[in-house]
């Protein structure tokens, strides 16, 4: 099944010295709604909502209000997982944020949000790049950060997200229709056994144009232009995509691999997963992973129709809504896959 132009790594063991576990999640969305009527309407795009159903899934999704950031929505959801844990910002190890822009280049948006969170304590913060898939590689560098520590106990706090609607095309039907805010959060605490069974990472460069941002070529016009207007305005449209389908036959076999990786170190079967979650970068490649990795429906969880594609936030998100549907209970085991930009992907495997 493997690509012949591409050679998919095996698995290595990783030699866990102290474990973790998922101690609390927790979810922010701007409470404005905007669905596919309102988005034609505004920008009198030749399409209808029925098309954009069908084509794409998304029905609605959340934005937020202008002026709101990155940082703000990216608080309330630490707030909403802190206190689910009975936790104070203080008493956290890191924080790991992962988002598509952030509120500036530099200082990182982590720092930010440490900032806004009121820590006195100068706990690391840092953001970690890499679109969508950035969500599970913050957490394998949470697994190892506590695994190394002599420290009996850690708490990391990851935090993924933000605005994503905002600074794309709403003339390109293909985006225009896409994206939507919102942000959630994880926090992994020290554990006496493990939770974390397997994971697996890919990047496949042959597709690196596939899908991300546009070239930036800075000189000194567009640093005046930074300087003077500031903010997203320079950069609208900012996020472009290719014919999907294009990459989609790698998507698919990258998952599968993915799936068998993570089986074969966990040491568990595919009936022994009770739940599947994957990154709904689109609806239709969402069914077509969960088609093709054999998962029925009752394995499963979608989301997009109601929010869109949230980039990092796609996976804690699904997440925490199995936790609060009580689809996932103590001893059951999840898989996460992701696809990403790059392409970069990857999976996970979690027991409660």
């Amino acid at each position: 099944m493997e690509n012949q132009s591409f050679i998919f790594p095996p698995f290595r063991r990783r030699y866990i010295h102290r474990h973790c576990r998922i101690r609390a999640t927790g979810l922010y969305f701007p409470a404005r709604i905007i669905d596919n009527q309102a988005i034609i309407d505004a920008n009198g795009l030749p399409v209808t909502g029925t098309v954009v159903r069908k084509t794409l899934g998304a029905e609605r999704r959340r934005v937020a209000e202008s002026g709101v950031t990155d940082a703000d929505l990216l608080v309330e959801a630490a707030h909403r997982c802190l206190e689910k844990a009975r936790l104070e910002p203080d008493q956290l190890s890191k924080i790991l944020v992962t988002k598509f822009l952030g509120d500036r280049i530099l200082p990182m948006t982590a720092a930010l949000v440490q900032r806004k969170l009121n820590c006195k304590t100068a706990m690391h913060a840092v953001d970690i790049e890499g679109g969508t898939n950035s969500f599970l590689t913050a957490i394998d560098l949470a697994i190892r950060y506590i695994s190394t520590s002599l420290e009996k106990q850690q708490f990391i706090l990851i935090l993924s997200g933000g605005i994503n609607n905002l600074p794309v095309s709403k003339t390109d039907p293909r985006l225009a229709f896409l994206f939507g805010d919102g942000a959630a959060a994880v926090l992994l605490e020290t554990s006496t056994q493990a939770h974390f069974l397997a994971s697996y990472a890919y990047t496949n460069h042959a597709y690196f144009a596939s899908a991300g941002t546009r070239r930036m070529v800075m000189d000194a016009e567009i640093s005046s232009i930074l300087y003077e207007k500031g903010g997203y305005a320079v950069l609208y449209d900012l996020y472009e995509i290719g014919n999907w389908k294009d990459s989609a036959d790698f998507y698919l076999q990258a998952a599968q691999v993915t799936r068998d990786r993570l089986l074969e170190e966990s040491g568990l079967s595919m009936p022994m997963i009770d739940l599947v979650l994957v990154t709904e970068n689109n609806r239709r490649l969402r069914d077509l992973t969960v088609e093709r990795l054999g998962v029925p429906p009752e394995k499963s969880l979608s989301l997009f129709a109601d929010y869109g594609n949230t980039q990092s936030a796609m996976l804690p998100i699904l997440l925490d809504h199995a936790f609060s549907e009580n689809r996932l209970q103590p001893g059951m085991h999840v898989m996460l896959i992701s696809h990403g930009e790059g392409a970069s992907g990857g999976g996970l495997i979690y027991q409660v």
